[in-house]
């Protein structure tokens, strides 16, 4: 599961929130039509064996487990083809640029950080099937269903402190106190999904007439910027892959619980509750699917209990259906906040590319 971890948090931070338009542009020419040629061929077996199949397009860190999808095709005869295009932010990205030419039936994997950018773009299909949790529903884009929630907080290595002889620090206000100086890495959210995620639970705390400055005192107080999560976990971070100097970084409510102790008593990381922005992954109908009620099928499949909990022991994020049980270790040690900060969709899409020229100045300027 630790091997899981680290894959996905490397997927979901290596090309971030934000790409460059050329770049993309290509990259979308490129995946949409490779995309369309898998669609095409799946339709073509189907004519020839009389089947339905549809293609659920989701991000690279997406491992649905064979045996689910197997059991689907038997119970509705109809076959599942998983389309890996990579990260949530590259997947946004494709799903605007082919949706004339769609890459499957079924999206999976787009998260509210990144959602936004599909909002009045006609991607997502309307769609009957009901939100287990009305409370996460994306607002502007009324077909995605939220699959799975988590947070993004900012963790910090338990022994480092105790052998240090020094309290952590609970709040933002914390963080950016000479208490901490040179203890914190953190991600650019131009590059990194954990990194937007942090910039907006940063601007959901103190506003929009304060955050910057809030940016600029963490950076006055010897915070790291990296490009990515792997960067910092491999590099940077104390209680990760290369033990660096600094205690603190960046991360996932979850990770507590993958650093448990033997005993499994306890953790040797902390995450800090005050900091943690909620993250919720949907999925939805794509609009031009050929076969919309196979695809409303398998959209409620992902809704029961068995398979919420299969995606939460791949993902280690929660179960949005309350009758799925999330991994034992992830209750218990990597149980959401019970106060996350979080902005309104619609205002990250009115806002996101000035936010991120503002942090781009203040931080990298």
């Amino acid at each position: 599961m630790k091997n899981t971890f680290r894959y996905r948090a490397y997927q979901l931070s290596a090309t971030g929130a934000v790409l460059a338009t050329a770049l993309l542009a290509l990259a979308g020419c490129s995946t949409s039509t490779g995309g369309a040629h898998q669609s095409a061929q799946s339709a073509t077996a189907d004519q020839v064996s009389g089947k339905r199949s549809i293609v659920v397009v989701s991000h690279d860190s997406f491992d649905f487990p064979q045996e689910l999808l197997d059991e689907f095709a038997k119970e509705t005869g109809i076959n599942v083809t998983i389309h890996a295009v990579g990260d949530g932010g590259a997947l946004a990205n494709q799903l605007v640029l082919s949706k004339d030419a769609p890459l499957g039936d079924v999206v999976y994997g787009l998260d509210n950080t990144v959602s936004y950018r599909l909002a009045g773009k006609d991607v997502i299909a309307p769609t009957t099937v009901q939100s287990p949790d009305k409370t996460l529903n994306f607002t502007g884009e009324n077909g995605l269903i939220p699959i799975d929630e988590g947070d993004v907080c900012v963790n910090l290595d338990k022994k480092w402190f105790a052998d240090k002889g020094l309290t952590p620090p609970q709040t933002f206000e914390d963080l950016a106190s000479p208490e901490y100086k040179d203890m914190l890495v953190a991600m650019s959210p131009a590059t990194s999904t954990p990194g937007m995620a942090f910039m907006l639970a940063t601007i959901a705390h103190y506003g929009q007439e304060s955050w910057i400055q809030y940016w600029k005192s963490l950076k006055n107080n010897g915070m790291k910027v990296t490009q990515g999560w792997s960067d910092a976990f491999a590099v940077d971070y104390s209680a990760g892959e290369g033990a660096g100097p600094y205690p603190m970084m960046v991360s996932y409510g979850s990770s507590p619980a993958f650093s448990v102790t033997k005993d499994g008593n306890d953790t040797t990381t902390a995450s800090l509750p005050a900091t943690c922005y909620r993250q919720v992954e949907y999925a939805g109908v794509l609009k031009g699917t050929k076969d919309a009620d196979a695809a409303a099928k398998f959209l409620a499949f992902m809704l029961t209990p068995k398979v919420q909990e299969a995606i939460s022991a791949v993902t280690y994020m929660h179960p949005t259906v309350s009758e799925a049980h999330a991994p034992a270790d992830l209750v218990k040690f990597g149980a959401l906040s019970e106060k996350p900060v979080v902005i309104p969709a619609q205002d990250i899409a009115a806002h996101a590319e000035e936010w991120l020229r503002m942090w781009q100045d203040a931080v990298q300027g």
